[in-house]
């Protein structure tokens, strides 16, 4: 019998397996007839892509999600059991291992308390370990504070922890599982994108004694839609795919979480990682100096653990305040977790903790755009000149985006998967589209900003952009072009870029391009829109509307 048979509860080994591989429309096409599980055979009435299919249940274990999460992870599919986030599969491994009254789960407080109230809700004895007085894991000390206990089912460390944000080392998580060979070790890697540990996913997918929890909810802003998993050997997914209730995960969560994780995402969720961690840092400094907060831990999460002199009374002053914060007064006397927000709610929060952080507010902006032939995110800050990453899928295109934002002097992030195999029309003008919402977001309400801009030539082409950001759109182009492509760039869409760009980003734009080489015209013209860009959202102090009309 294999250890994971061995651990598991004689009620879920009674159970008959459960297939999560398999898909049950698979073998049907699309116009399949289905008359198997009593679903209302009408859509609800709710307009718009929300009624897509969701008078229908959705597969148990989506192939399609498990795929992208093991694509996301570096396991196989068959590793991942999907769940409703990462609280979901710490019940549902208790609900598997634990027996009522008889087996044990350790954990190390301070930590997550979903843990120990998953145990007990089971009815599974709790050993309560603790960290180090600077909450650092001890895996000696939590061997030996474990060594007597025979019914020990699965161990639980958090790594980043939460709520101090101290990493566990993962030479210290396998020594415990090679200490433990009869206990698994459960390791929740919930904020591991916010740190510079390396994860542990594929050594679960190998071990039968080690599970790794993943979650979206933190670093894929999809805490709503609840999706996260379980990471294990084959035999362990199959094992606790017998505990899971049947259709657990909604079918617009499912649906979010595949628009989330497609690639041309993939660079916008990166960006945000790093803006949280670079936030996380500079607020942390900020706090050292604020009279409320003895000390300031600014470990691997997207988060900051505080340790302050009255809790209590800093938790209420907060909230009257309208600002939440953890505050766990039976875990960690002392502390308060601040979660690392947008830039006006750290702005608050440190105003509110008697910290005048300075500076003016960031002009930083995402902005995406799904149809039927393009999926596109963008994400620009207007007041940094990186990072400037660029995928269009038309390469001439990517260098000429590129040059609007190196000569507009802002970062510039954008990917898109288009219908490149039927046209790049498409492509090239929804990019247009998303990149002006983006710049349109990051503006605001254009206080302050210089509001319009001019030309550049360029050998011996010359190119005159003239940019208004008056909030009206308008774009008139003056120019042709001999030759139909520059690689795989339709000349024609040069024109159509401006004026896509003008519509969304609320501007009026004049070009007029002459010159005798059409590479050298059409870099001028995107070259000199990066300059006009440049004086345009040009801070000139103060925040005055640069209008005479009090509004733009």
């Amino acid at each position: 019998m294999s250890l994971l048979a061995r651990l598991a509860r004689p009620e879920i080994l009674a159970l008959p397996p459960v297939d999560i591989a398999a898909q049950a429309n698979e073998s049907f096409g699309p116009d399949a007839i289905k008359l198997d599980a009593n679903e209302n055979p009408y859509a609800p009435l709710v307009e718009g892509s929300l009624a897509d299919g969701v008078n229908r249940y959705p597969e148990p274990q989506p192939m399609a999600l498990r795929r992208a999460l093991a694509a996301l992870y570096g396991v196989a599919p068959d590793n991942v059991v999907a769940t409703r986030g990462a609280d979901d599969a710490i019940d549902i491994l208790i609900r598997t291992f634990c027996r009522l009254g008889i087996d044990a789960v350790s954990i190390c407080q301070p930590t997550f308390s979903a843990y120990a109230q998953f145990a007990r809700l089971q009815g599974a004895r709790v050993i309560e370990t603790r960290l180090t007085d600077s909450f650092d894991f001890d895996a000696d000390a939590f061997l030996a504070a474990v060594a007597g206990e025979a019914e020990l089912k699965l161990a639980f460390l958090c790594a980043p922890n939460n709520p101090t944000g101290n990493p566990v080392a993962a030479s210290d998580v396998l020594r415990v599982a090679d200490a433990r060979p009869d206990t698994i070790v459960v390791l929740d890697e919930a904020y591991i994108e916010f740190s510079e540990q390396p994860s542990l996913a594929a050594e679960a997918a190998r071990r039968d004694n080690l599970v790794v929890l993943r979650t979206l909810s933190k670093a894929y802003g999809l805490a709503g839609a609840r999706i996260g998993c379980a990471i294990g050997t084959g035999e362990l997914a199959a094992l606790i795919g017998r505990a899971l209730p049947p259709y657990p995960l909604p079918s617009l969560s499912i649906r979010a979480a595949l628009a989330s994780l497609a690639p041309s995402r993939r660079p916008i969720h990166e960006d945000r990682i790093a803006r949280i961690k670079a936030d996380r840092e500079r607020i942390a400094g900020l706090l050292a100096g604020s009279p409320l907060v003895r000390s300031v831990r600014s470990g691997g999460g997207n988060f900051l653990f505080l340790d302050v002199d009255d809790p209590a009374a800093l938790a209420a002053k907060l909230t009257a305040r309208g600002i939440r914060v953890r505050f766990r007064p039976n875990a960690v006397p002392g502390g308060l977790r601040l979660t690392i927000g947008t830039d006006a709610e750290n702005q608050a929060a440190l105003a509110a903790l008697g910290v005048a952080a300075g500076g003016r507010p960031s002009r930083r902006a995402t902005a995406a755009r799904d149809t039927k032939e393009t999926r596109i995110a963008v994400a620009v800050d207007l007041d940094a000149a990186a990072p400037r990453n660029i995928a269009t899928g038309v390469p001439f295109y990517d260098h000429m985006l590129d040059q609007v934002a190196a000569h507009g002097g802002f970062a510039l992030t954008l990917a898109c998967e288009g219908d490149l195999e039927i046209d790049a029309h498409h492509s090239i003008e929804d990019c247009a589209i998303a990149f002006g919402q983006a710049l349109r977001a990051a503006l605001g309400d254009r206080r302050g900003i210089g509001r319009f801009g001019f030309a550049l030539p360029m050998d011996e082409a010359e190119a005159q952009v003239l940019i208004d950001l008056s909030g009206r759109p308008f774009s008139r182009f003056e120019g042709d072009f001999a030759a139909s492509h520059i690689g795989a760039y339709p000349t024609e869409m040069t024109a159509h870029v401006f004026r896509s760009l003008a519509d969304t980003l609320g501007a009026a734009i004049h070009v007029k391009v002459s010159g005798e080489n059409d590479h050298h015209k059409t870099e001028a013209c995107f070259k000199a829109l990066g300059r006009a860009l440049r004086q345009a959202i040009a801070r000139e102090g103060g925040d005055a509307l640069p209008s005479t009309k009090g509004v733009l």
